[in-house]
């Protein structure tokens, strides 16, 4: 699904990635955790080609399609209802839209709510919708759970469990990340190191 190949990535002077490699796999799902500053983020953007690495290659496999949600939403038209904003992606009738939508909690008439009046969590789960219903297999998330209370972020994990595809995410939540993650990437001293699930991070 992604290849990376000793990218190294700098801010100014300050070098906060350093010749990293991995590979990430069809079916996988990758928590990416680390103090903050660290180069998370940028890493992910980095993974996402969204900017440049000072050295090093990033490939995407030939037929991964990249779908990649940030905190700022900045995805959602705030006019649109989830109903229109599905349906302006592939054309079936309402009835297919709303089963769709039903995979990611909107049900009743929460399908018909403009987007610029869903809360932050609606509007989270609206956004990784989307993402599944352009086809995307591979999602990159960038703190998806940051501004949720408990019963938003709950409501998100449910969501994000009709995804079929490969994921990688930032995030802090350690039970979020034993709920969703096969695998933790660590961002640390300049580097990345991998830890099992059973392993203390």
């Amino acid at each position: 699904m992604l290849t990376i190949n000793s990218i190294s990535k700098s801010f100014g002077v300050e070098t906060i990635l350093n010749k990293i490699s991995f590979t990430l796999n069809p079916g996988e799902r990758l928590g990416l955790v680390g103090p903050n500053g660290c180069g998370k983020t940028t890493f992910l953007r980095t993974a996402a080609g969204q900017v440049q690495p000072l050295a090093g290659k990033v490939r995407l496999g030939s037929n991964v399609r990249l779908g990649c949600m940030s905190q700022e939403q900045e995805d959602l038209d705030p006019m649109l209802s989830p109903l229109q904003a599905v349906a302006c992606i592939f054309s079936q009738n309402e009835t297919e839209v709303r089963s769709f939508l039903a995979k990611f909690l909107f049900k009743g008439d929460d399908v018909f709510t403009p987007a610029g009046k869903l809360s932050y969590g609606e509007r989270a789960r609206l956004s990784l919708a989307l993402l599944a219903a352009q086809d995307c297999n591979l999602l990159m998330l960038d703190e998806p759970i940051n501004h949720l209370d408990i019963p938003a972020r709950t409501s998100f994990e449910l969501a994000l469990s009709a995804f079929e595809g490969t994921i990688l995410a930032v995030v802090h939540d350690r039970f979020f990340i034993e709920e969703f993650a096969t695998e933790i990437w660590d961002v640390k001293g300049l580097q990345i190191n991998v830890i099992r699930l059973f392993e203390t991070f």
